[in-house]
């Protein structure tokens, strides 16, 4: 069974390190654009062709990836979350409510995938959450700041499919008459083999048990996720 722990653990491990990967191009690109001459929203539309080449090489993996801008940073907008899906096998642009005033306000700047990062400096794994400002579906965000000069001026990120990391972990894992879930650094279910434990919902193990396997992700300072084998 450790042996089994452990290659599930590397595979997703290995998935996670390739969102993370895409993301620095993204990074890359996003720097570029923001120190390019001009300061209106606009020009976040040239980031078009690397979301589409991530979300595209993803393979369902990613389900939507952008960037959301620090306040201030541009003249004709407060703020801005340039963030694009794939809809109907083609990338649209997907728009959010970034009006203070209105009752379906979406402040992404409150968002701990957006905040983390913007704080620490670091690559964050967020998730699995309710993103009801965008599908109102449960998702996993992988983010890391967008740094310009000497402050972060942005947080590039990529929402992850649960349904894809939950097939990696099946099918990695294999048949086996243990009950396994992938778990949060907090508790929380990403993954199960077992009904008992629904994505989301907070597994009562004890996460540091000599059971416990880490998804070593390389571009996160410690293990963000574990597997489990439940009593």
């Amino acid at each position: 069974m450790e042996k089994v722990l452990q290659s599930t653990a590397r595979a997703l491990g290995q998935s996670l390190d390739d969102v993370f990967a895409d993301l620095d191009r993204l990074v890359d690109a996003a720097i570029g654009v923001i120190l390019a001459p001009g300061t209106s929203r606009g020009k976040l539309e040239a980031l078009r062709p690397v979301v589409e080449d991530i979300v595209t090489r993803q393979g369902g993996l990613v389900d939507s990836a952008g960037v959301s801008v620090a306040p201030g940073l541009f003249s004709d907008v407060d703020a801005w979350h340039q963030w694009w899906s794939l809809v109907g096998g083609k990338l649209a642009f997907i728009p959010h409510n970034l009006n203070p005033a209105s009752i379906n306000y979406y402040d992404y700047t409150e968002m701990t995938w957006y905040e983390r990062p913007m704080e620490s400096g670091l690559p964050e794994l967020i998730g699995p959450y309710i993103d009801f400002g965008g599908a109102d579906t449960r998702i996993v965000t992988a983010s890391r700041p967008v740094r310009a000069g000497t402050r972060n001026v942005a947080v590039a990120g990529a929402d992850l499919s649960m349904e894809s990391i939950e097939r990696t972990f099946l099918f990695n894992l294999g048949r086996t008459d243990k009950d396994v879930a992938l778990v949060t650094d907090s508790g929380k279910v990403v993954a199960s083999n077992s009904a008992r434990f629904a994505p989301g919902t907070r597994l009562e193990e004890d996460l540091t048990c000599a059971g416990a396997v880490p998804v070593n992700v390389a571009a996160i300072a410690s293990p963000a996720w574990r597997l489990i084998v439940t009593a």
